[in-house]
């Protein structure tokens, strides 16, 4: 380090003199270079970049230019370089920051007034300007938004700059100044405006100016001449305001009182930490400012203060008031960058523009409705949107983009040299691309060798297209080999949907409608959905008169460039998609865009085309490392004729040249030291390091590491902390890495990444024989290590991770910035550590074990640090890292000779992988609300035998158990619903976040949420319905009768269309065309036609037969293909039969035929196919079609090439296909199901269950699949869907193609008999449930252990009814039959021996029972059907009444609470009070309650009633609608039963404001309410007229939760609840009492 700084010393005695008198002039501290005092980077920029230019060529635009460093550019007192200093003249600020308050943005009726105030060496202009450039001021920028278009905008600047003669000025007198003027100012307004103090006031203040605004309101309390002006403040934002002072302060005095001619100056005093001016400010201000809207923002990144060395300026601590209802958030940036930002684009600009705009809704009472949405075509949209989220910031998250669009493209465009890259221009296909000519082809694909600029020439053209057409035309992608998530298309995909959404209003609004209709987050979907639902289903329909232009960078680094180039292929869009694709040239890129991609024009980057760009390049470099130096032409060509056309290579050479520029020998020796060609250049940066001393060697060797291994390329304070274990206190680590690393790494913007991709391809696979080494996996191991060892300080990060969360739940920001900042490496840690496991050495026990102690130890905080970034992929991912390398220590040590205690040890990890993904899978949505859960809530409803569940079941710190549930091991079955009573499903679909069943008698279509196997809405064809399909880019669904075929949107249950069908034949297949308007029809006698579903007309039609053909067999199945150009015909004893669909025939084409080989050698006589074909299904993306057969046998057939692959070892008698082809899923004679992986057809996950199956399908993304077997519907979501990475090429032997994971085989256990009732005693220690068998059995609490059978009905029926009396002696059951056992209950004495049972009654009523009732006497029994009540005596067995009632199904009986001879009917509209023994209402007991029911429905039925306190009686109503489940049309109502006896005392309302939580009641517990919520909480409601909190306990488990399960979830008086499951019963205690 001593080197490093010995070096700079000598640079700087050389060159201070001519620094000096460079910067004699300038007299503004912020306009000065302040980028350190060491020649030559004080005055130019590194030797390895690009000049760059402020003024770029003509075709670009100007704001891509120039230095993206806050550092570099900033304000205030943070810049002391000591070179500033010496010349620095004190001197009157310049006109154009002119002093005092200036109006800098004025409007007709302005609402609102925003006044800027600058800090310490700020000005009033500068410090708002980036880079003090005046086209760069950004207030005005804020009136382009809606929200702030009618503020006016001032400026207040002073001076108080630290450089220059001594002054008194302080604090106090800046304040007095601001108010002054404030008070005096007098325009220029437009005629009949306000003055200041008539509107409402917000201040934004930078840094010192935080204080001045603070001491001006203080003063300004105590005055009445500006108490008008005081009245009016309503808001202060603070940039980086050290409220507490700055350590910085006290050294900047004294740097100022050492310099000659600098003095020390009194408002830099008062800064220092412990001040009294800030302190006594700090005082009055935190008792005056209540009324105030209060937010601060706090630097996160240190600023450059000279010698290299970076500070924080002003603290976290310092920045933050820490006052009641503050709102504080962070910005990244330095104490500059506070308050400069580069475009409107900026995420620092957005989050303080949406502070703004969120203070002046909170400040200013007028109605915005006359503003109208503003669009301006070269803005970038910052719409109004109904979310209090930035909208830029609200479609990241849809579609889950964490890092800002122009990032890549800043650091690219910075380094264009002015007048570079105008050879492309000349090109005649570049200038036919951009012409945008329809006889043109859309896709130009430049190549070229690696470094010669294809991504400079890439920010080029986007700057060009930017600069030349409105800025939304054009959207781009830079895949980063060095960066693994924008390698992958799916990211890709949706950078460019992200930009196109902020740049085109119809396109963002239908995108987010799309979101909101659907709940898709597509950060979590495969590639070809989001083409399909963005893309196709969007963007692509969209009509414009512009062209779109994509730019994609390094196609050549992409993860899939093939399938990207599938994708472009498919491309038919409303709106010209101009696409430019740079690359290296490889064989599979040829290969695939010739054949993909054939209009494609290709074009190569020679030599010759950038010879003039690299020459302007190495002459400014030379010219700016040896100015005036007369060898700089020899050196020129020197270096050019070893350039071979590779601005790479000429980067590196100059690196080395500026590092050894002191004499004219050093250069000379340099210059023939550099080898020519990349390889042998890296080479020798390689030796260069060797030779450093061993400290730096092994410092640059793990940076090299880090930086080469790296999931995405590390900031430098990440780094930083990852080094800390070996290397600590980096005076600048950012200088060491120059140092040390021989210039294969590069920092650009806080972020270290090598300077080629080619360097990472060096270094990780050609360094074997070099003196420095790098071992991708040795290196993976270590970071893995360094990882895990970071994330194991529990004590630490379950604090740490504690305050977070409470401060996201607390926080009222509009800004949504993490709180990670003060944690680097944290993100990086959780998110990474198992992907660089997954690539560590296959073979190391060591780091085996090192990684399942931290799983046993740490997993749940693990789980909770990465809940709290909002992202459980990072989980599922991990968990598919685990499965990698396992895959690959099965290869490894199968060479071993013993395996048995490696492989013991290798199943947990396998089981940890497993357990992960069950855990997203089941609680992912409650982590997420509440990622805390993981401690609390999980464990107890883990399988006992799941690894969690050992890991961390003694030590949870649940407050609750759970018991009743016998498997002891994780249940594939997500969900098992019913359709409903007798109703059978034939068909499903999967769609989007749905999945759809239909009842095919009724044509009723039930919507079911697939995240909650909630039904959302039913709606009706009204007949038989023989099929239904889905459009693959909309929410429309299309089912055929007999009669119509009609066209639905599943998100409303509206019916869009219907189309009358006039032929008798039947529909065999439904296909939506290429957009939505139109569907294909397919009739069995092999007629498709296509209707325009705007206006019920044929647009064409096509019959699938020979001309002349007499053949009128029907089709028994009919499959139109993906891209709507082919149709397969399956026929019984026929082979399949494909056409080609002619909508306007020319001439005959005719069909292909799949002729098995077995039936190739039939005769006429013996029929044209002995094995039958039923299923024909399309393969996506491909020609090739599968065929499932009479005997089970699978055949894919290759239709181009007329070639099959038979596959008999399936036994299918039903298959399906997963969205994306890659998995088949089929089912056998006796329920079993399997799924294949295609195209090898091996067996990954066999289920085996014995009933059979009537339809299948997968989820969108294929991690889960749903079957219907009878009245139900299984959702299944095995572990062996989230399957492992591909074998990593260290990894690959020729095992690959023989060693896999062997096929998961489970079984479901449906032999249970499912619950139909359940009840339990009043001494709260036992519950009796009815089954579907007909059998009632009691069981214990807590145990869930079974005591004995008390009835048995017939075995056909179901117990659908249960009650148990008071006195727990008799026990009542009815079944769906109308029968109704009584038994007598005896409990064996003094606690030992068996429960005995007697018999006493056996009745049957002539319909269903609705309901059973002990009278609280225990002596008489009500039993209630739909339309009869009938009272029996228990103890005579006779009838003593019945009478009939309107239907018993709206209402409910209870005893009365205070007269045993009396019960009560309550219904929605009245409670009625009747006498036991007659049924007969008592005069006077029939209570209309219309007056006072709140209800808007006249009409409701009682879906559950809980007694309070013996006195209230909650009612849940619900209305009769399709949506019933839907919370608007759920009542709870509160009524009295003490005052039944009064019709005018009755009082009988609506809960406000209760309803909207729940989903159902549940019961009551210590006097207070319990209910489900909408995400199936378990909450308690204390009893209050009007709603106003209620309070969480803990949830249930997503599987647990059907309809029925609902229904019959129990609470006992000792707060137990118990709720079936799969044939069980739950029992959980102690869950509410904590």
């Amino acid at each position: 380090m001593y080197r490093i700084f010995r070096k700079q010393r000598e640079k700087l005695s050389r060159h201070l003199s001519a620094e000096d008198q460079d910067e004699g002039g300038d007299n503004d501290e912020e306009s000065r270079d302040v980028r350190g005092p060491w020649p030559p980077e004080a005055r130019r920029k590194r030797a390895s970049e690009p000049a760059i230019s402020h003024r770029l060529s003509q075709e670009i635009d100007s704001s891509f230019s120039g230095s993206r460093n806050p550092s570099a550019a900033g304000s205030d007192f943070a810049k002391v370089g000591l070179q500033h200093l010496r010349s620095s003249p004190l001197a009157s600020p310049s006109a154009s920051d002119p002093l005092g308050l200036t109006l800098v943005y004025a409007l007709p009726s302005p609402i609102l007034d925003i006044i800027f105030v600058h800090g310490l060496g700020g000005t009033s202009r500068g410090t708002w300007s980036w880079e003090r450039d005046p086209s760069n001021f950004w207030p005005p920028w804020l009136a382009d938004d809606p929200e702030l278009s009618r503020a006016r905008m001032f400026t207040f600047g002073y001076n108080a700059n630290f450089a220059g003669h001594s002054t008194s000025l302080n604090i106090l007198d800046f304040a007095k100044d601001l108010l002054f003027r404030m008070k005096t100012h007098s325009g220029p307004y437009h005629p009949g405006d306000p003055s200041i103090g008539q509107l409402p006031i917000t201040f934004v203040a930078h840094s010192m100016g935080g204080l001045v605004i603070k001491k001006a309101y203080i003063i300004g309390r105590a005055n009445q001449q500006y108490e008008d002006i005081i009245a009016r403040i309503s808001a202060m934002v603070f940039l980086a305001t050290p409220h507490r002072g700055s350590s910085f302060a006290a050294m900047l005095n004294n740097i100022l009182k050492a310099t000659p001619g600098g003095s020390t100056k009194s408002y830099v005093a008062e800064l220092e930490k412990q001040s009294g001016s800030l302190q006594d400010i700090n005082e009055q201000f935190r008792n005056m400012c209540g009324s105030l809207e209060l937010v601060s923002f706090h630097e996160t990144l240190k600023t450059n203060v000279g010698a290299g060395i970076k500070k924080m300026i002003v603290d976290k601590d310092s920045a933050l008031l820490e006052y009641p209802g503050e709102v504080s958030s962070s910005l990244i940036a330095d104490h500059h960058g506070m308050a400069k930002f580069k475009n409107p684009q900026d995420t620092n600009y957005t989050n303080v523009k949406n502070v703004l705009k969120w203070l002046k809704r909170k400040s200013v009472s007028e109605d915005t409705r006359d503003l109208a949405f503003s669009f301006p075509q070269h803005k970038v949209i910052e719409g109004q949107v109904s979310s209090e989220l930035p909208l830029e910031q609200r479609l990241m998250d849809i579609l889950g983009i964490s890092e800002g669009i122009e990032e890549d493209l800043d650091t690219l465009t910075e380094r264009i040299m002015q007048g570079s890259c105008q050879w492309l221009l000349q090109r005649q296909s570049f200038q036919d691309w951009v012409s945008d000519a329809p006889s043109t082809s859309g896709v130009l694909w430049l190549t070229g060798n690696p470094g010669t600029g294809k991504s400079i020439l890439a920010s080029y053209v986007i700057a060009l297209l930017k600069k030349r057409s409105f800025a939304g035309s054009c959207q781009f992608h830079f895949f980063l080999a060095g960066h693994q998530t924008k390698r992958s298309l799916s990211h890709m995909l949706r950078n460019i949907a992200l930009q196109a959404a902020m740049c085109h209003e119809l396109f963002c609004t239908r995108l987010i409608e799309l979101h909101e209709n659907t709940g898709i987050i597509f950060g979590q979907q495969k590639a070809t959905i989001i083409w399909e639902k963005i893309f196709e289903g969007i963007l692509f329909r969209i009509p414009s008169q512009n062209p779109l232009f994509w730019v994609i960078d390094g196609l050549d680094e992409a993860e899939s460039p093939t399938e990207m180039i599938k994708l472009f292929s498919r491309i038919k869009s409303a709106v010209r998609i101009n696409i430019l694709l740079l690359s290296r040239a490889n064989k599979d890129l040829l290969t695939g865009i010739r054949t993909l991609l054939p209009i494609a024009v290709h074009e190569g980057i020679s030599v010759d085309d950038n010879k003039n760009d690299i020459r302007n390049f190495v002459v400014s470099s030379v010219q700016r490392i040896l100015p005036g130096d007369q060898t700089q032409e020899e050196i020129v060509q020197d270096i050019l004729s070893k350039a071979s056309g590779s601005f790479l290579w000429v980067r590196l050479a100059l690196e080395r040249i500026s590092d050894n520029w002191y004499t004219k020998d050093d250069i000379r020796v340099a210059l023939t030291e550099i080898p020519a060609g990349m390889g042998p250049l890296y080479k020798r940066m390689i030796e260069l390091i060797a030779n450093q001393p061993p400290k730096p060697h092994k410092m640059a060797v793990r940076i090299l590491t880090w930086v080469a291994c790296a999931f995405r390329p590390l900031e430098i304070p990440e780094l930083e902390v990852a080094l800390k274990p070996e290397f600590q206190d980096f005076y600048s680590l950012e200088h060491t890495i120059e140092e040390v690393c021989g210039h294969f790494v590069v920092v650009n913007r806080s972020k270290i990444m090598l300077i080629h991709h080619t360097a990472a391809q060096f270094l990780l696979q050609d360094t074997s024989n070099l003196p420095v080494t790098i071992v991708p996996s040795e290196g993976h191991e270590h970071i893995t290590t360094v990882c895990i060892n970071f994330l194991s300080d529990s004590s630490k990060w379950r604090r740490v991770f504690s305050n977070i969360q409470t401060t996201q739940q607390s926080s009222s920001s509009p800004t949504r910035a993490p709180e990670f900042n003060d944690y680097p490496f944290l993100s990086y840690a959780l998110k990474y550590w198992a992907y660089h496991f997954s690539l560590a050495p296959a073979d190391s026990d060591e780091l085996l074990e090192t990684v399942l102690t931290f799983l046993e130890e740490t997993c749940l905080l693990w789980i909770n640090g990465v809940a709290l970034f909002e992202n459980l992929r990072v989980l599922t991912r991990s968990a598919q890292h685990f499965k990698t390398l396992l895959k690959r220590r099965t290869i490894s040590l199968s060479k071993r000779p013993t395996l048995s205690l490696i492989l013991t040890r290798d199943s947990e990890l396998r089981r940890w992988a497993n357990d992960i993904i069950r855990v997203v899978g089941r609680f992912g949505r409650n982590i997420m609300e509440n990622p805390a859960s993981i401690h609390k809530h999980i464990v107890p409803f883990c399988p006992r035998e799941s690894i969690i569940s050992r890991s961390f079941g003694a030590t949870s710190r649940s407050a609750f158990a759970v018991s009743g549930i016998s498997s002891k091991k994780w249940d594939d079955c997500l969900a098992r619903m019913t359709m409903g009573e007798d109703q059978t499903a034939l068909k499903i679909l999967c769609k989007d976040t749905f999945f759809v069943t239909l009842i095919g008698i009724s044509g009723t279509v039930v919507v079911w949420s697939s995240e909650t196997c909630e039904e959302i809405r039913r709606f009706t064809h009204g007949e038989y319905v023989t099929c239904m399909t889905s459009s693959r880019t909309s929410n429309l669904v299309a089912t055929a009768g007999f009669k119509s075929t009609r066209v639905w949107d599943i998100t409303t249950g509206e019916e869009l269309y219907r189309l009358a069908k006039g032929r008798h034949h039947h529909t065999r297949t439904l296909a939506f065309g290429a957009v939505d308007d139109e569907i294909l029809v397919g009739y069995d006698d092999c007629l498709i036609q296509c209707f325009d579903l705007t206006t019920a007309q044929e647009k064409w039609r096509f019959l699938a037969k020979e001309p002349g053909s007499q053949d009128h067999n029907c089709a028994r199945y009919m499959a139109i293909s993906p891209d709507l150009a082919q149709v397969a015909l399956v026929f019984r004893g026929r082979p399949v039969v494909v056409w080609n669909i002619q909508r306007s025939p020319c001439s005959f084409i005719p069909p292909k035929r799949c002729v098995l080989t077995e039936d190739s050698m039939r005769s006429a006589q013996e029929g044209d196919a002995w094995n039958a074909p039923e299923i024909a299904l399309w393969q996506p993306g491909t020609d090739h079609l599968l065929i499932m057969y009479e005997d089970t046998k699978v055949v894919e057939w290759n239709i181009r090439d007329d070639e099959q692959s038979p596959h008999d070892h399936m036994g299918a008698r039903g298959m399906v296909l997963s969205h994306d082809g890659s998995l088949l899923l089929t089912s056998d004679v006796n329920g079993t199901l399997s799924i294949w992986t295609v195209p090898t057809y091996r067996l990954t996950y066999r289920l085996k269950y014995e009933e059979l199956v009537t339809d299948m399908a997968f989820s969108p993304d294929g991690t889960r699949f749903y079957d219907i077997r009878g009245t139900f519907c299984n959702v299944w979501e095995p572990d062996a869907l989230v399957r492992s990475q591909d074998i990593d090429q260290d990894g690959a032997s020729s095992h690959h193609d023989t060693i896999n994971s062997e096929p998961v085989i489970a079984s479901d256990d449906n032999t249970r008999v499912q619950i139909t009732s359940l009840i339990c005693n009043q001494s709260n220690n036992l519950y009796c449930c009815g089954k579907e068998d007909g059998t009632v059995m009691m069981y214990d609490i807590p145990k869930g252990k079974k005591i004995r059978q008390i009835t048995k009905h017939g075995s056909s029926t179901s117990v659908i009814k249960l009650a148990w009396s008071a006195s727990e002696r008799y026990i009542a059951s009815g079944d769906d039959s109308g029968r109704v056992l009584v038994r007598k209950l005896d409990p064996p004495s003094s606690g030992k021996g068996e429960w005995t049972v007697f018999k006493l009654f056996d009745r049957r009523i002539d319909e269903a029972i609705e309901q059973l009732l002990f009278n609280s006497q225990d002596g008489l029994l009500l039993v209630a059907g739909q339309t009869t009540a009938y009272v029996m005596n228990v103890k005579t067995k006779a009838e003593l009444c019945q009478a009939r009632h309107s239907d018993q199904r709206d209402g409910l009986w209870i005893n009365h609470p205070t007269a045993p001879g009396l019960l009560v009917k309550v219904d929605a509209l009245n409670a009625r009070q009747y006498l036991w023994k007659t049924l007969l209402p008592q005069e006077t007991s029939s209570i209309p309650n219309l007056q006072d029911l709140q209800v808007a429905d006249s009409m409701g039925r009682v879906q559950r009633a809980v007694r309070v306190r013996e006195r209230w009686l909650i009612l849940e109503i619900l209305s009769p609608d399709p949506n019933y489940a839907s919370s608007q049309r759920r009542h709870i109502e509160l009524l009295d039963l003490h005052k039944l006896q009064s019709a005018n005392e009755l009082k009988r309302s609506t809960v406000e404001g209760l309803a909207m939580h729940v989903r159902c009641l549940i019961g009551c517990f210590q006097d207070q309410v319990v209910f489900l919520d909408h995400q199936f909480w378990v909450c308690t409601w204390a009893m209050e007229p009007v709603y106003s909190k209620h309070k969480r306990h803990f949830f249930l488990p997503k599987d647990w939760l059907s309809a029925a399960a609902l229904r019959l979830i129990t609470l006992n008086a000792q707060g137990t609840l118990m709720c079936p499951r799969n044939g069980e019963v739950a029992v959980i205690r102690s869950g509410l009492k904590y």
